[in-house]
């Protein structure tokens, strides 16, 4: 039996297409597979993409109604008459004025690694122990003198006055550095240790340091607790994700934020432990809107009358943050969508994420759920190019998964805050129709050559036997 050369050039060329669709489905898969491997999206290509839906598109996190920036801006600086870093009995005074206006946690952003400068006080004490020694001071004007002299000794010891106003406090949440490669050297904390270990569940954190520094000894046992600032920067300079704990020689310390939750949540204290170990510690961030946080210059604390209605609306009940945001102190922290936020706020929201357990996973069965997603969506590609007879069904196919994907990776975003991978599934979508076009291309090409031998052969018109009929 003959076949006509349509068929012999149909048989004669492989059916590759289905082979090369594979291939492109599982570039696809495995691009979502690193990029579950690496600790989830943003991941490949994806990081713009991350940063325009969590500034412009992702539900903004609302206006907080009790929190507040205490802020060391440039007028509480000219105010001050003073340079950063302010002095401890600055220190003291603004703790003492926040104390009066009864807040429900101070969290500072802020490290007192260093002592106060000494000198005048050691000579006093000196002078002092003198006059003990030689018998002056049990003679009256001798004792006048070294009382007078014990309490201005007193007064001009900052560390035990700010000691005093932290402890008076009550509820002073101090800041504390872990200490990397890229970071500046810091005094590390001898005993290796702020408080108790964190026992959080899962696995090691995402940041993990040397060491840890915190404030000097008496102002961390006049404190609350400690907590620590620092934060994960992105090869392109974003904060994308908030570290809320650090490992530190197998243990975990908590962060400013967590530290802060856990001393206003103590009987929520398991379930923000666990939320704080989502993503090894590190979960992606929820942007605020714009101007979200109220603030208040440290300069009014210091200098209004405490019975001021206006503080005490601003403070009373409220968790208070205390950082620096004067122009050239703050550290230059890019968030996305935005730029110079200070560190001290970046804090404040990640305890809102926390609180309102608003944080977006994206690592462990996040990630690995997108790498099912994705290779569910291109499965379906695959079957839907098998079953379509024309190149524009098979486009028509790819837009309606590629929107489909949009919408599923976008709505487990803004609901329940997994951020599944987004650019696989397209690059593999736009792999397999590139080739399914150049193979419906190649097989037009052939039909085409089959019937320009068909009318070779035959100039005059189709044969009156068919060929292939035996005759």
């Amino acid at each position: 039996m003959s076949t006509s050369p349509a068929e012999s050039a149909r048989r004669s060329s492989p059916r590759r297409p289905a082979v090369f669709r594979a291939l492109g489905a599982l570039v696809g898969v495995a691009l979502a597979g690193v990029t579950a491997a690496t600790g989830g999206a943003p991941g490949f290509l994806e990081r713009g993409l991350y940063d325009q839906a969590v500034s412009r598109w992702l539900p903004e996190v609302p206006r907080s109604a009790d929190m507040v920036l205490v802020e060391v801006d440039d007028r509480a600086l000219a105010t001050l008459g003073e340079r950063w870093p302010l002095s401890r009995a600055t220190w003291a005074r603004a703790f003492r004025a926040l104390a009066a206006q009864r807040p429900a946690a101070v969290a500072v952003d802020v490290i007192f690694d260093q002592p106060g400068p000494r000198e005048a006080l050691e000579l006093g004490e000196d002078v002092l122990e003198a006059l003990r020694t030689s018998g002056l001071a049990e003679q009256p004007a001798g004792a006048a003198l070294a009382a007078d002299l014990e309490a201005r000794l007193h007064a001009q010891d900052g560390d035990a006055r700010l000691a005093e106003a932290l402890a008076e406090s009550g509820g002073v949440i101090l800041g504390a550095a872990a200490l990397t490669e890229d970071m500046p050297v810091m005094p590390p904390l001898e005993d290796g240790a702020l408080d108790t270990p964190l026992p959080l569940p899962g696995t090691a954190p995402r940041l993990q340091a040397r060491a840890m520094a915190g404030s000097i000894a008496p102002l961390r046992m006049a404190a609350r607790s400690s907590g620590t600032l620092n934060m994960l920067v992105d090869g392109d300079g974003v904060i994308r994700r908030y570290p809320y704990a650090v490992g530190v020689g197998g243990r975990a310390w908590p962060s400013l934020a967590l530290a802060t939750a856990l001393h206003l949540m103590p009987e929520r204290a398991a379930s923000l432990r666990a939320l704080a170990a989502t993503d090894q510690g590190a979960p992606l961030m929820r942007l605020p809107a714009p101007d979200w946080l109220p603030r208040v210059s440290l300069a009014d604390v210091l200098h209004a009358d405490p019975a001021s209605v206006g503080l005490d609306l601003a403070l009373r009940g409220k968790t208070v943050f205390v950082g620096v945001t004067a122009m050239g102190l703050h550290g230059q922290s890019t968030l996305p969508g935005q730029v110079a936020v200070p560190g001290v706020e970046i804090h404040a929201f990640a305890l809102d994420n926390l609180r309102s357990e608003r944080l977006l996973r994206s690592s462990g069965l996040a990630a690995w759920g997108g790498v099912l997603e994705t290779a569910a969506v291109l499965l379906a590609f695959a079957v839907l190019c098998r079953r379509s007879r024309s190149l524009g069904a098979v486009l028509r196919a790819a837009v309606l998964l590629s929107l489909l994907h949009l919408a599923l990776v976008g709505w487990l975003a803004a609901d329940p805050g997994w951020v599944l991978p987004l650019v696989p599934a397209w690059v593999g979508l736009g792999l397999m129709l590139v080739v399914d076009s150049v193979a419906r291309g190649e097989e037009l090409g052939q039909q085409r050559s089959a019937l320009r031998r068909l009318f070779v052969r035959y100039p005059q018109g189709a044969p009156e036997t068919p060929p292939g009929s035996g005759q």
